[in-house]
């Protein structure tokens, strides 16, 4: 059985490499270590050990953690150790080297590849309706441990939208932490009338709004779900 060494008192609160510091642990028992002292402190270092320890937490996201945590106050590199970084990248020190691109030279026609205000062509529509329409696509966003893992990579992120609230001034709405002037707190009433007391209708195929009675023929009360 694999032990890790784990500090009682991690380094990065402070403890030393002192034997009276250190205990073994098993994988398991380490995250959950970890676990404990970041529902304690509430320390970021704690968070990262015990989502990477879990495996939930992969290497890119674990990397990417500890640059933005441990640079908070925008720290710039000098143009010399820019210089060092990007030597250490160069030719085959870089981890891509001789290997194809993922995409292997050839932009996708979305995102990457698309000039902006390009819209689908039909056959390119029809073609993405027909994926999406198969039987079991979107089976993955039920899946339970995916969605566990997702959560518990969340668990104690503050929200940007946290401590924010909405407010209007009578002729437009933001969402804000604190009051701006002359609003008050409160989203405007909708005046979107043309919808009132319309009601979803579907004939198997696809969803459509009617007002009561209404409805063409085939349609029955309801929606389906697209997932």
């Amino acid at each position: 059985m694999r032990l890790h060494k784990h500090h009682i008192i991690p380094r990065h609160a402070g403890g030393t490499d002192d034997p009276s510091n250190i205990i073994k642990l098993t994988i398991e028992e380490h995250a959950k270590a970890h676990k404990k002292l970041y529902k304690k402190y509430n320390r970021w270092q704690d968070r990262v050990a015990w989502l990477s320890l879990s495996g939930i937490m992969k290497d890119k996201e674990r990397i990417y953690e500890i640059l933005k945590n441990s640079n908070p106050g925008g720290y710039r590199h000098t143009e010399e150790t820019k210089r060092k970084l990007s030597e250490m990248r160069k030719g085959d020190k870089n981890p891509m080297y001789g290997k194809k691109a993922p995409n292997n030279g050839v932009k996708r026609p979305g995102v990457g590849g698309r000039k902006k205000g390009t819209k689908w062509s039909l056959a390119e529509r029809k073609n993405q309706l027909e994926v999406r329409s198969r039987p079991g696509y979107y089976n993955f966003t039920k899946d339970k441990e995916r969605n566990k893992k997702i959560s518990l990579a969340h668990m104690g992120k503050i929200g940007s939208a946290r401590g924010k609230h909405w407010c209007n001034n009578g002729l437009s709405e933001t969402y804000a932490f604190s009051l701006l002037a002359g609003f008050v707190k409160g989203r405007l009433p909708n005046r979107i009338t043309n919808k009132k007391g319309l009601l979803w209708y579907n004939n198997s195929k696809i969803n459509k709004q009617f007002r009561l009675n209404q409805e063409l023929e085939g349609y029955t009360r309801g929606r389906i779900s697209k997932k």
